[in-house]
């Protein structure tokens, strides 16, 4: 029997049902038919019963099934008050109408009133949109878990289900951000600096494995086009790069290149100033468009880009090269 959450006549409506209501099955069968379309496979975490789910959620819209979404009671693997979300999926003629974030929504009600303190969940790199209204909802990046460890397709997230105080810097002095040579002293060591992070945090990404000196030559043959260098009372404490990107991107479009502000100057505004001066320069050298990728261990990193109107996006070339990155663009 399935229960409705909202008042009769309301279209759609929310509907709570057991894992093998028929309506149901065919929508988590349409979701693996178009993950196996995308990605060539079922999702790895696909083999799950009744036996752990909490709730199975559907939007209806008279006899018509729109939408669903699944609680997981995640607590025996993944530990205590953790909930998974599982088989969000909207049919594709009833996409672009906020019904997705009904489900989450609804979801995360349920996870609180069931006393969870923390919901995970995973998507892909070739879905875009979802990984946008996962950040949107307040998820975070999070370490592959569990099956997902390793996949290099996937990407987690996470949320406490009651937020813990956000804790905000305080904006210092504005940076002078200056146009400088890409062999500037300042630059250099400012990327070395985010090359031994990266190295130290997060060895699986490709950057990790990059020689210092092979990138500067690089920089000198103007593999970063334009370089700028912020400074705070004479001291350089970030820098950024940006350029025309790579194929198999489109040519129109410029990418930011190891933006880095060293670890005493974050949350004061200085990322923000470079990633404006990067915008300016790849505006004035008539890009349509600017690619930032983030690791997805640096969370300030991706809510800086979406707080500037960046959006997810897939990615092109070779992403095996690099599993903990996500990729986000915007229009100049």
């Amino acid at each position: 029997m399935s229960t409705a959450t909202s008042a009769p006549g309301t279209a759609p409506r929310l509907v709570h049902v057991a894992w093998d209501d028929p309506d149901a099955a065919v929508l988590r069968a349409a979701q693996q038919a178009e993950l196996r379309e995308r990605y060539g496979e079922d999702d790895i975490g696909h083999a799950m019963g009744a036996d752990t789910v909490v709730v199975m959620v559907l939007l209806r819209d008279g006899d018509h099934t729109l939408a669903c979404g699944a609680l997981r009671d995640a607590t025996a693997d993944l530990g205590a008050g953790v909930a998974e979300i599982k088989r969000m999926y909207v049919r594709p003629s009833a996409r672009g109408r906020g019904l997705s974030r009904t489900i989450l929504a609804e979801l995360e009600r349920i996870a609180a009133e069931r006393g969870f303190t923390r919901l995970v969940l995973e998507t892909g790199i070739l879905q875009p949109e979802a990984i946008g209204l996962y950040l949107s909802a307040g998820f975070l990046p999070v370490d592959n878990y569990a099956e997902y460890a390793g996949v290099v397709d996937s990407r987690c997230f996470g949320k406490d289900v009651t937020p813990a105080p956000v804790v905000r810097g305080v904006p210092g002095p504005a940076p002078v951000v200056t146009l400088v040579a890409a062999d500037d002293p300042d630059a250099v060591a400012l990327r070395r600096a985010l090359l031994a992070e990266v190295a130290a945090d997060d060895p699986a990404d490709a950057l990790a494995g990059a020689d210092a000196a092979a990138l500067d030559a690089a920089a000198r043959a103007t593999d970063l086009g334009a370089t700028f260098v912020a400074r705070v009372d004479g001291r350089a404490v970030g820098c950024v790069g940006v350029r025309r990107a790579d194929a198999p991107w489109p040519r129109e479009w410029a990418e930011v290149r190891r933006l880095y502000v060293a670890p005493d100057a974050r949350r004061t505004g200085v990322a923000s100033h470079l990633l404006r001066a990067a915008e300016d320069a790849a505006r004035a050298d008539g890009a349509t468009h600017l690619l930032v990728d983030a690791r997805v261990r640096l969370a300030p990193a991706v809510a800086l880009v979406t707080r500037a109107g960046y959006r997810p996006v897939r990615p092109a070339g070779d992403s095996a090269a690099h599993p903990t990155t996500l990729w986000f663009a915007r229009a100049l």
